[in-house]
C-alpha cells in the first residue's frame, strides 16, 4: 500500500476522529501542564511562597529557551508535514535532523550566555534582596537541562506529524510521573528546596528527549533520524514560521516580568506569589486548547501542502467549532475548581490565598476567548503563514496585555491587574476573526478554481 494509506495526516476526518486524532495532544499538554502545576504546588507545600514567587521571577529567563524550542518545534512541525503532504519523505526526513540538531545546539549556547549573565538579569527581573539567592539556586540548576528541555518540545511536535501522537501523549506521562516523583523525593524527603524542583523539572525532561531519541532512531512511523539537510534558507523558513511562537513565549516572559513588577508594587510578596499561582493554574485550564491546536495543526500543514484547499476550509470549521466547546469547558472549570485549586499552592490560607482567589475569578474570563486567539496563531502557523501567526500572536500576547496591564490598573486599580488578560483576549479576537474569515474565503476560492480545473481534466471530450 502508498505512504498515504498509512498516513493519518491524509484522512478525511470526521468531528469525531478529529477529536480522537487530537486526543493525544490534548492528554500530553495535560500531563505537560499538571506536572509543571506539580513542581509549584510542592515548592508552595514544602519550600514556602518565597520560593514560588523566586520561581516566577525567573521564569522569564527559561521562557527564552522554551521560546526558542516552541519556535522550532512548530515551524519545524508544519516545514516537515508539509514536505510530506508534497510527497518527498526523504527530504523530510534530513530537514527533521536539521531542527532536531539546531535545537539542541542553540539551547546549549543560549544556557550559557544565561549562566555569564546570570547575576544583572535576575536583578533585571525583580529578584529583591529576600528573592535572590532562591532565585539563583532555581536558575543555575535549571541551566544544564536547558538542551533536553529543547528535545522534548522539539519530539512532541514531531510525534504528531509522525502521525503518532499516542507516542507523545505515553512518552509525557513517563516524565511526568517521573518529575513528580522526583519533587516530592528531593523537596519532601531529602530537603533540597527550590533546586529540587529544578532538578525534578531537568531529569523529568532528560528522561523524555533521551526516549524521542530512540523513537526516532529506529522505532518511528514516518520520521526518522538521516544525514541531515544543510539547507539553511529552510532551517530558516522553519525559524520565520514559527515566529509567532518565540513571539509567544518572549511575550509570556515580558508579562510575566511585568506581572511581577506591577503586582510587587501593590501587594509586595504576597503580590507575586498570588499571580504565580494564578499563571500555573491558567497553565492547567488551557492545556486543553493548546493541546488540541497543537494536535491537529498537522492536519492543516499536510492538507495544505496537498493543495486540498476545500478540505482546510471544512477542517477550520470544525476546528472553530472544537475550540468553542473547549473554551466553555475551561472558564466553567476556573469558577468551579478556583478555590480548591489554589488550595493545593496555598493550603494554609491567609492574605495570599484571599489575593489569589479574587484575582482569579477576575482572571478566569479570559478562558471565553483566549482558545481562539491561541488557535488563529497556531493555525497560520501550520499553513506556513508566519508573518501573519506572529501578528496575531503579537496582537494577543504582547501588544494588548502589555497595554492593559499598564493602562487598567491606573484607571480601576488593583483588579486591573487581573482584568488586563480578558480585556487583551476581548480585543485580539476581533483580529483573529478577520485573519480565519479573509483565510476562508481565499481557500474557498483557490478550492473553487483547483476542482474547476480538475474537472475540466477529466471531462471526457464529445465527439465533433
Amino acid at each position: 500500500m502508498s505512504t498515504k494509506t498509512h498516513n493519518p495526516l491524509a484522512y478525511h476526518h470526521s468531528m469525531w476522529s478529529l477529536l480522537k486524532f487530537a486526543a493525544p495532544s490534548i492528554g500530553m499538554m495535560i500531563i505537560i501542564s499538571l506536572y509543571t502545576v506539580t513542581d509549584g504546588i510542592l515548592i508552595g507545600r514544602y519550600v514556602g511562597s518565597d520560593a514560588l514567587a523566586a520561581s516566577n521571577i525567573v521564569y522569564p529567563a527559561f521562557n527564552l529557551v522554551l521560546g526558542l524550542a516552541i519556535m522550532l518545534a512548530a515551524g519545524g512541525s508544519a516545514l516537515v508535514a508539509k514536505t510530506l503532504g508534497e510527497g518527498n519523505r526523504e527530504l523530510a526526513n534530513r530537514r527533521f535532523t536539521l531542527i532536531t540538531i539546531s535545537g539542541a545546539t542553540l539551547s546549549t549556547i543560549l544556557a550559557l550566555l544565561l549562566w555569564l549573565m546570570h547575576k544583572p538579569l535576575l536583578m533585571f527581573l525583580g529578584a529583591s534582596p529576600a528573592l535572590y539567592a532562591e532565585c539563583v539556586n532555581y536558575l543555575t540548576a535549571l541551566l544544564p537541562f536547558f538542551p533536553t528541555a529543547a528535545l522534548m518540545l522539539i519530539f512532541n511536535a514531531l510525534f504528531i506529524a509522525d502521525g503518532r501522537p499516542i507516542q507523545g501523549f505515553m512518552v509525557s506521562v513517563v516524565s511526568g510521573v517521573l518529575n513528580a516523583l522526583l519533587d516530592y523525593l528531593f523537596m519532601a524527603h531529602m530537603g533540597l528546596g527550590i533546586v529540587g524542583a529544578a532538578l525534578g523539572t531537568g531529569l523529568g525532561g532528560t528522561a523524555a528527549a533521551v526516549i524521542g531519541l530512540h523513537y526516532f532512531s529506529c522505532r518511528s512511523r514516518l520520521l526518522r533520524f538521516c544525514r541531515p539537510a544543510w539547507e539553511w534558507k529552510a532551517l530558516g523558513q522553519a525559524m520565520y514560521n514559527g515566529s509567532s511562537e518565540l513571539v509567544t513565549e518572549i511575550s509570556v516572559g515580558l508579562t510575566t516580568f511585568l506581572f511581577n513588577i506591577i503586582t510587587f508594587s501593590w501587594a509586595g510578596e504576597d503580590g507575586v506569589a498570588a499571580i504565580s499561582v494564578i499563571l500555573y493554574a491558567e497553565m492547567l485550564l488551557t492545556s486543553v486548547l493548546m493541546g488540541f491546536n497543537n494536535g491537529i495543526a498537522p492536519l492543516f500543514s499536510y492538507q495544505y501542502g496537498a493543495k486540498n484547499y476545500l478540505e482546510l476550509v471544512r477542517l477550520l470549521k470544525m476546528a472553530l467549532l472544537g475550540i468553542f466547546a473547549f473554551s466553555l469547558v475551561a472558564f466553567a472549570g476556573s469558577r468551579i475548581l478556583a478555590e480548591p485549586l489554589i488550595s493545593l499552592f496555598l493550603p494554609d490560607g491567609g492574605s495570599v490565598y484571599t489575593l489569589t482567589v479574587n484575582g482569579f475569578l477576575l482572571f478566569s474570563f479570559s478562558f471565553l476567548l483566549s482558545g481562539f486567539n491561541l488557535f488563529t496563531s497556531g493555525f497560520f502557523t501550520a499553513i506556513a503563514d508566519g508573518k501573519t501567526s506572529a501578528l496575531a500572536s503579537f496582537a494577543r500576547n504582547l501588544a494588548g496585555i502589555v497595554i492593559f496591564l499598564l493602562l487598567l490598573p491606573q484607571l480601576i486599580g488593583f483588579s486591573g491587574v487581573w482584568l488586563a488578560v480578558p480585556a487583551a483576549d476581548m480585543a485580539a479576537v476581533v483580529l483573529s476573526c478577520f485573519l480565519l474569515y479573509d483565510q476562508r474565503q481565499s481557500f474557498q476560492q483557490l478550492g473553487q478554481k483547483r476542482r474547476q480545473r480538475q474537472g475540466k481534466i477529466h471531462s471526457p471530450k464529445l465527439p465533433a
